[in-house]
């Protein structure tokens, strides 16, 4: 049995001998974009980590030196020094693809580049509306013109930020809801049209999507968790992430075997329906459950860890903000359990009742 997951040629040859797509050459290499971004999943996760670590690190440092030599003493400095580091990151990131000295260096050089900018805009501007727009702008920009993943991904974070600060600004911080789930829709779209993405000019940019759009959205879900948001109504969030964890939970079926109304089906609405109970002032919990299933669907380590990570987290912080005694938490608990065990017990039920019947259906 394969534990190791197929490499880009080996599922594109998979799929060739299954007359799915058209038998490639031996001696062809694969595109460039599908071939960076093969190389990119088959960086560790905590190679990546240490990469984006390292660029901090190298970004403080610059910014230290920049300020110890009083190079940044005013916004218009802030504006002129941050343009450069900018111009210079993309230069040096786009004519040098092979260094990772250099990769580093042009990492650390953009994130200087990109804090001067707007921290300028903000100072020249006194206006946090300009500012957040500003943002918006420039990392959209960064993200298709700065060829590199987590960069990219870092972008994706950066503006589900800015847009939250517009919010405020203006306001409209309820406007939040909307784009959380906005959020779980597009992390459900980009993984679902994965292969389509991998074969196509979009290549460079799935995995930046597929990685960031969570990222945001369990950023954004965490301010659930903070009394002061002027905003009391999370259900929407809530409600909002549920259907798009019933929408995910049909492509799971349909891919599944299971079409129309079964058991199955009925099995899952009710699970979904339980779990608004706890997730119903905290959505991060629908939000974990989306990207965990989206990581068991797809086989992806890294996106299954980091929903775990994440679920457990808002399933403490739930149990924590109950506003009742020890012994009714202990109770919530057990039930809790009891719950899951029961919801498993029928999955596995109902799967081994209708496998049959769709063996049989799939036969004839």
């Amino acid at each position: 049995m394969r534990t190791n997951p197929l490499t880009l040629r080996e599922l594109l040859g998979e799929l060739a001998l299954r007359g799915l797509v058209p038998a490639p050459a031996e001696e062809r290499p694969l595109p460039a974009a599908l071939s960076e971004a093969n190389d990119l999943e088959a960086t560790p996760w905590y190679v990546k980590a240490m990469i984006g670590v390292a660029g901090w690190i190298a970004a403080g440092f610059l910014l230290s030196f920049f300020g110890i030599a009083g190079l940044i003493d005013s916004a218009t400095s802030m504006l002129l020094w941050g343009a450069i580091m900018a111009v210079a990151a993309l230069a040096l990131r786009r004519l040098v693809r092979t260094a990772l000295f250099w990769h580093q260096m042009a990492f650390a050089f953009s994130l200087v580049g990109q804090g001067l900018l707007i921290v300028g805009v903000g100072m020249q501007s006194e206006d946090l509306t300009l500012t957040m727009l500003f943002t918006v702008g420039l990392e959209l920009v960064l993200f298709f013109a700065y060829p590199d993943t987590f960069h990219r991904t870092l972008s994706v974070l950066a503006i589900g930020v800015a847009l939250v600060g517009l919010l405020y600004d203006q306001k409209l911080l309820d406007g939040v809801h909307a784009l959380v789930i906005a959020l779980g829709l597009g992390t459900v779209v980009v993984w679902q049209q994965e292969l389509r993405l991998l074969a196509n000019r979009w290549s460079p940019y799935r995995a930046p999507l597929g990685y960031g759009l969570p990222l945001t959205l369990f950023g954004i879900t965490l301010l659930s968790l903070v009394g002061e948001i002027d905003t009391n109504y999370w259900w929407v969030s809530a409600v909002g992430l549920a259907l798009v964890l019933l929408y995910l939970s049909i492509l799971l079926l349909r891919e599944l075997g299971y079409t129309g109304l079964n058991p199955m089906t009925f099995w899952v609405v009710g699970a979904i329906l339980i779990t608004l109970i706890p997730a119903y002032q905290t959505p991060g919990i629908l939000a974990a459950l989306i990207v965990l299933c989206l990581g068991r669907w797809r086989g992806n380590g890294l996106l299954m860890g980091l929903a775990t990570l994440f679920l457990l987290f808002f399933l403490s912080a739930y149990y924590y903000n109950l506003d009742i005694t020890l012994l009714n938490k202990s109770y919530i608990l057990m039930g809790t359990g009891v719950v899951l065990l029961v919801v498993h017990m029928a999955f596995m039920r109902i799967q081994r009742m209708t496998a049959p019947a769709m063996v049989e259906g799939s036969e004839s």
